[in-house]
């Protein structure tokens, strides 16, 4: 193709992907423009023949898209001005298109700059938290925020008049206190929660976060401090998304790389959702384990390879949850703690909760506003969140 686009530059037209980021099977591409733009442009040619002008609304259409060496792609016009694009999902497929709509004028755009331009950023965060939830029921919960709760109880919130008095202030610090009470919950539906593994090596972190996965994720030898770095694994328990952190073995050690992966497990125990500490009962105890176990006593306690005889006796903590990786005894019991530690309370059906880290600000300082008397800070700071 050799004629010159430069006559359709500057036309109105918008490309967005509508697809998530990352390699996938096909691409969704939509175009919002007149379709006579692709063909002055010659972008499209449909194996039936037909211009793009005159193929029929929602009439799915396969052709090539491009000069020299064309792409496969379909085609279909949902309205008179916007037509979906579905080419492959590799990211050359994808660039050839967007580069192609670009040299007519277009403007390409996320899928999130275009859904904030029509409908606002407070509705592209619920619907972006969407896309993000890596389990049914989180997702099933953000559907429903979906719906309105929070836009419609924020809206009736500014609608009241409730800041004229002492009574009515008290009112909405009542309202805003309990929907940020929600707000660690609502973080967490569309991010796991991050519980760590820690212990002395060979206290069978590797093995246990496997059981808890249900597929060997992490290497397990006996040679002590096998695992030096951060070992992941994403799982769902209970519908919940959990982020299961494998650490390196804590104790002394004059190995500069050992060190260096212990020092990041403590710091990775302190900012963790929740830690599990093993202890292994068929080894005596050393004062390692003892001091873990003293310093972390909000944790949930392992007692660990329970299959084996047990030489700890009635030093294991009475709270510990006797485990082996081995045989499965204890793992559907330790996940049933885990869980309860970590999501004390499911919200109600009908439960406003905020999705987004700006919500979560923007409640906090109208909170503040409200606590300071400030009516036109609280009213302003509402009306920004609904933006």
């Amino acid at each position: 193709m050799t004629n010159d686009r430069s006559d359709d530059r500057g036309t109105d037209c918008d490309a967005t992907v509508l697809t998530p980021g990352g390699r996938g099977a096909v691409t969704t591409v939509r175009f919002d423009g007149a379709s006579r733009q692709l063909d002055t442009a010659e972008l499209f040619r449909a194996a039936n023949g037909r211009p793009v002008a005159s193929q029929p609304i929602d009439r799915i259409v396969f052709g090539w898209w491009g000069a020299g060496v064309p792409e496969e792609v379909v085609l279909c016009r949902t309205s008179q001005t916007t037509i979906e694009i579905h080419c492959h999902g590799g990211t050359a497929a994808v660039a050839r298109v967007l580069d192609d709509l670009q040299q007519i004028g277009c403007r390409v755009s996320s899928w999130q700059e275009s859904t904030r331009r029509s409908r606002g950023l407070f509705e592209t965060e619920l619907i972006e938290a969407i896309t993000q939830a890596t389990t049914s029921r989180t997702a099933g919960i953000l559907l429903e925020q979906q719906s309105g709760l929070l836009r419609n109880c924020l809206r009736e919130l500014l609608d009241a008049d409730l800041f004229a008095t002492a009574e009515g202030r008290g009112n909405l610090e009542c309202r805003l206190a309990g929907l940020l009470e929600w707000a660690d919950f609502g973080r967490h539906l569309t991010r796991p929660w991050r519980v760590v593994l820690a212990g002395r090596p060979n206290v069978g972190k590797s093995s246990l976060i496997n059981a808890l996965v249900g597929y060997t994720r992490a290497i397990v030898h006996e040679q002590p401090g096998t695992t030096r770095d951060l070992v992941t694994a994403e799982v769902a328990i209970d519908g919940w998304p959990v982020l299961l952190t494998d650490m390196a073995g804590i104790r002394a050690t004059s190995d500069r790389l050992e060190s260096a992966g212990i020092e990041r497990a403590r710091s990775q125990l302190d900012s963790a959702d929740c830690r599990l500490i093993l202890i292994d009962v068929s080894r005596s105890p050393h004062h390692e384990d003892l001091q873990l176990l003293a310093d972390w006593p909000e944790a949930i306690h392992v007692a660990h390879k329970s299959d084996l005889p047990d030489v700890w006796g009635a030093r294991i903590p009475a709270t510990a949850v006797p485990v082996s990786s081995v045989t499965g005894e204890g793992v559907e019991t330790l996940t049933a703690t885990l869980i309860a530690r970590l999501v004390r309370r499911v919200p109600a059906a009908g439960t406003p909760i905020p999705v987004s880290e700006r919500q979560t600000t923007l409640l906090r300082a109208a909170l503040d506003a409200v606590r300071r008397v400030d009516r036109s800070a609280w009213k302003e700071t509402l009306r920004d969140c609904l933006r």
